[in-house]
């Protein structure tokens, strides 16, 4: 009978297969940390890019905040200004108001009827003054109710004084716009 001595092949292959086992582990490790150093490469480059991005944001932000702040400076001097023009506007007026207020009621006042006492106070104006009759009182005061400066006139006091009617009238001034 014939004896074939297979042991050695055996461990010779053993050792093949556990020397192709080592290198492809090694070979495995290897790409491992290769792929390890591309990933980390990325999510650095990754990281520099949006440190970038935040400090070119912060840098836009402040220069925002610098003109936010000079819209709101314009916008104070805009409302300034805007008051500023209303108070002159209000003073023109204000300027002419009793100049046109005095020549209506001039044109108002009828013939037989005077003015003795005239007190403005605020939009109030009340009128004292004597007159021929009791027509001519209500006359006046009708024009004064037509009238577009005069509004809310109320007689207060009418009362015979002598040969003439002495009266009172309050009514508040309204200047046509």
């Amino acid at each position: 009978m014939v004896k074939i001595n297979l042991l050695p092949i055996k461990s010779e292959l053993r050792r093949k297969a556990l020397i192709e086992h080592i290198v492809l582990l090694v070979l495995c490790i290897t790409l491992v940390f290769i792929l390890s150093w591309f990933v980390q490469a990325s999510v650095n480059h990754q990281r520099e890019m949006l440190q970038q991005e935040i400090a070119q944001t912060k840098l836009e932000i402040k220069k925002l905040t610098v003109e936010a702040g000079e819209i709101e400076k314009f916008k104070k001097q805009k409302q300034e200004l805007e008051r500023k023009l209303d108070i002159i506007q209000d003073l023109n007026t204000k300027k002419s108001g009793p100049v046109e207020v005095l020549d209506q009621l001039s044109l108002i006042i009828p013939e037989k009827s005077w003015v003795t006492s005239l007190k403005n106070t605020g939009n109030s104006l009340s009128l004292e003054g004597v007159a021929v009759d009791n027509p001519t009182i209500a006359t006046f005061m009708k024009k004064l109710q037509a009238s577009a400066y005069f509004d809310n006139v109320v007689l207060v006091l009418a009362q015979k004084q002598g040969e003439y009617h002495k009266f009172t009238i309050t009514c508040t001034i309204k200047l046509p716009v």
